[in-house]
């Protein structure tokens, strides 16, 4: 299968807890690599076959590593080689948790957008900001943009309160299924009634 230099991450290596072959479901200890979707094969590279499909290992620790109480933290600063020009190296920050927070007319409206992440190469989540998901979205260099992943989740906050909370579930469940981010359902911790109004 062929890839462009930009859709890869290639020379990556697992030590055999984080992953498992698809074809067997045995752990897999050494070289991958990454495709633009998230998605690993075994090899260093696409030239470097055979190149099966790797699963989440069920040993692998369970991917909350933000808690919706955390608070935010100061910028962390990343040097790193942005893939288009490797040989620039350039200061650039990560993406922190914070929180969206519907607006009077979102209130109105009955739902509103929440903003997340996914780093590239785990399996970890972030909740962002509006700001933070387009600087993402739209590769400002200022980002670490290459590394991460950003959706948008539509979130239901009225109507009947059993409706809300599966619509909510739903939505999660199903950007979980397409982008594919494993685990994405166990960072909301079953919180799907979250702002929740009423009816």
């Amino acid at each position: 299968m062929y890839y462009p230099k930009s859709q890869i991450k290639t020379n990556l290596y697992t030590n055999g807890n984080e992953f498992s072959l698809s074809t067997t479901k045995e752990g897999y200890t050494g070289y991958y690599y990454e495709t633009s979707t998230g998605q690993q094969y075994t090899g260093r590279n696409p030239q470097d076959g055979p190149n099966i499909s790797l699963q989440p290992s069920d040993s692998y620790p369970n991917p909350l590593i933000e808690n919706q109480s955390t608070p935010p933290e100061e910028i962390v600063l990343l040097q790193s080689t942005d893939y288009t020009d490797p040989n620039a190296l350039s200061t650039r920050a990560l993406p922190i948790f914070n929180i969206t927070l519907p607006t009077d007319q979102d209130k109105i409206n009955g739902q509103f957008n929440r903003y997340f992440c996914k780093r590239n190469n785990e399996l970890k989540y972030l909740e962002i900001s509006k700001d933070t998901y387009q600087q993402l979205q739209n590769k400002d260099p200022k980002i670490a943009w290459d590394l991460y992943t950003p959706a948008i989740v539509l979130w239901v906050i009225q109507g009947n309160q059993t409706q809300v909370f599966n619509s909510n579930k739903a939505t999660v469940q199903a950007l979980e299924q397409n982008l594919p981010w494993y685990g994405f359902t166990q960072y909301f911790q079953d919180k799907f009634l979250k702002y929740y109004l009423g009816s």
